[in-house]
C-alpha cells in the first residue's frame, strides 16, 4: 500500500544501502516515484537519478533547510491525467518540483535563488518559478526559465 500525500524528509539511519533508500543521502526513492505508484524506472537509476540527486543534495545544501518533493517521476499517463507539459522533464525522470518544508515566503524566495545559483554552477538547467514551489531539471541542451500559476499539487493520483 502507498501513503498518499506522505512525503520523506529523506532522513537516513546508519547502514541504509543507498541504491534500496534512495539516490543520495536526502532523497528516497519513494520521493522519486510516480504519484501514482510507479516506481522511477530502473534504467534511469544510475544516471538520470544520480545526476537529479546531485543536484537537489546542492540546492538543499545552499537553503539550508529541508525540502519536499511535490513532484519527481511521471508516467506519460500520469503527466496527461494532471495536465503536465507535453514534453515533461518529469516524464524522462530529470525533474522535481521543491518546496521548504517549513517558512513558506521567505524560504521559497531563497529556493528560488539558490536554483539560480545551482544552475550556474552547471547542475540544473531549468528552472520553472511557480506559485508555491519551484521546478528544476536536468534536461540535455540549452538552459530553460519559465514562470507559471500552477500550485503545489496534492493527492493529485
Amino acid at each position: 500500500m502507498r501513503l498518499r500525500g506522505f512525503c520523506f524528509l529523506g532522513f537516513r539511519r546508519m547502514g541504509d544501502d543507498i541504491r534500496t533508500t534512495g539516490p543520495s543521502a536526502h532523497l528516497s526513492w519513494a520521493e522519486m516515484s510516480c504519484r501514482d505508484g510507479s516506481p522511477y524506472p530502473a534504467e534511469w537509476r544510475a544516471d538520470r537519478a544520480v545526476e537529479l540527486a546531485r543536484a537537489f543534495e546542492r540546492i538543499r545544501e545552499l537553503c539550508g533547510f529541508a525540502l519536499i518533493v511535490s513532484s519527481a517521476y511521471r508516467t506519460a499517463v500520469y503527466n496527461d491525467r494532471i495536465g503536465g507539459a507535453v514534453k515533461s522533464q518529469h516524464v524522462e525522470g530529470r525533474a522535481l518540483d521543491l518546496h521548504p518544508a517549513k517558512g513558506r515566503f521567505k524560504a521559497l524566495q531563497k529556493l528560488r535563488g539558490v536554483a539560480e545559483i545551482v544552475r550556474r554552477e552547471g547542475l540544473i538547467r531549468g528552472i520553472g518559478i511557480y506559485d508555491g514551489f519551484v521546478h528544476v531539471d536536468t534536461r540535455p541542451g540549452k538552459a530553460s526559465t519559465w514562470s507559471g500559476s500552477r500550485t503545489v499539487a496534492r493527492n493529485a493520483a
